[in-house]
């Protein structure tokens, strides 16, 4: 994902503590944590000295003088030792016990380690000041479909435990499959607002960032409907082959792209049937889920020819199985569209779909003309 330019960082930065705080810089209290898919702005405020934690970078400083030094500090070892007995493990020179205590062979003899040397970068400011750091984390946004219910999770990650957090999503914006140390489900419902053109869930106070922290944000009812889909290749003959299980939602809601567990009824019992990753959905939209069992489909071309700029379709589509069926035709100026079953869902100059319910085997003629 490309990160924000420093002065959109900032700008949205300034519309989110405008909008969501009243008090001053000097009265914040609470750190902000801006989390992106791949990244976070943390909002803090520091000593005069302070140090960077791995992966963190400055962007902004309010005192009126800073700047950064790099320092290497020295290893520091406990001499003489000797090494207890137990598990551990061996990288190198050095041996790692269970409880993590490093031991190394010194000239003095043997050693353990009390702090490993490093290379570290210090903030120096002329006074106490609030900063803008860009720092390691993201979020991943995931969904559960179960009949007509949503539900919307958040898996937060950090590098600092607490926090004031915002997420920033934006439409096209990958996310990122991890993995979590734990699970803390809660009810938060954030509220959301669109700014800059991304959408905003402030979801405030939180703990546990640093473990991977999972919200459940809200459940909301959306209009459901299961397809087999089929996008028809009509310009030669094909034989049977599995249509496309599909999920079609419509809702209130614009949701960004995220990973979907989708649940049906069997035998009275609500079951994990899939896994799949959802597209953005603004309102309405369509979620693949796999192949399916429950319809097979084959065409036969039985004419094709080309006249005055225009190629004319003639065929039969063959369809076995059980289920509901929607077919996808595309071509330019598509014209004289006729079917022998189903009926005709949407039209438009280069986009036909029909919805056909088959029960046992069905065949369907097919005729159309498109411009070339």
């Amino acid at each position: 994902m490309t990160k924000l330019s420093p002065t959109s960082i900032l700008c949205l930065l300034v519309i989110l503590t405008s909008m969501f705080f009243s008090q001053t810089v000097a009265q914040k209290t609470e750190d902000i944590l801006v989390l992106f898919n791949s990244y976070g702005l943390l909002y803090t405020t520091i000593d005069k000295e302070f140090e960077l934690p791995d992966g963190w970078s400055v962007l902004q400083v309010s005192a009126s003088r800073w700047y950064t030094e790099k320092k290497s500090t020295q290893s520091e070892y406990l001499i003489p030792v000797e090494l207890p007995s137990g598990k551990y493990k061996i990288t190198s020179n050095m041996a790692i016990s269970e409880s993590g205590e490093k031991y190394v062979n010194t000239p003095f003899g043997l050693g353990k380690v009390i702090n490993e040397g490093r290379n570290i970068t210090i903030l120096k400011s002329s006074e106490k000041t609030d900063a803008l750091f860009s720092v390691p984390g993201g979020y991943r946004i995931y969904y559960t479909l179960k009949e007509n219910t949503m539900e919307q999770f958040f898996e937060l990650r950090s590098p600092i435990d607490k926090a004031y957090v915002i997420l920033s999503t934006a439409p096209n914006e990958t996310y990122t499959r991890v993995s979590y140390a734990k699970m803390a489900v809660e009810s938060a419902l954030s509220e959301e607002v669109t700014t800059g053109g991304r959408k905003i869930f402030i979801l405030g106070y939180q703990e546990g960032l640093t473990s991977g922290l999972n919200l459940r944000n809200k459940v909301f009812t959306v209009t459901r409907k299961d397809w087999n889909k089929i996008e028809l290749n009509y310009t030669y003959t094909y034989n049977w082959q599995p249509t496309d299980y599909v999920v079609e939602i419509k809702t209130t809601d614009e949701l960004p792209a995220g990973q979907v567990y989708i649940y049906s009824t069997i035998l009275g019992k609500s079951v994990p049937i899939g896994i799949t990753n959802m597209p953005d959905i603004n309102k309405e939209g369509e979620i693949y889920v796999s192949k399916s069992w429950q319809v097979y489909h084959a065409w036969t071309l039985t004419k094709m020819t080309k006249a005055s700029g225009r190629t004319y379709i003639v065929g039969e589509l063959n369809l076995k199985g059980n289920g509901t069926v929607k077919l996808i035709i595309r071509g330019k100026s598509i014209a004289g569209l006729t079917i022998s079953a189903g009926s005709v869902l949407k039209t438009a100059s280069d986009y036909a779909e029909i919805q056909i319910p088959v029960s046992g085997i069905a065949k369907v003629n097919i005729s159309f003309n498109y411009a070339e």
